[in-house]
């Protein structure tokens, strides 16, 4: 049998506070930030969050792609 280890994707939605949301970076250890220097994806609705987990998600792998 052959075994893969599973890979965590970079980027997660999670609660914030009691009543927000944020894009969780695994890499940063922290908020995601939509771009070098600036804003935090935190204090955002669920819905905002899976739309800018999934544009930072699709960034990320069309980044991957030109490499």
């Amino acid at each position: 049998m052959h075994y893969t280890a599973l890979q965590q994707a970079r980027f997660f939605v999670r609660k914030g506070s009691a009543d927000d949301w944020m894009v969780y970076d695994r890499e940063l250890k922290g908020p995601a930030q939509l771009k070098k220097n600036g804003p935090f994806a935190e204090k955002l609705t669920k819905e905002r969050a899976e739309q800018l987990k999934q544009m930072l998600t699709d960034d990320l792998l069309g980044a991957m792609k030109v490499v």
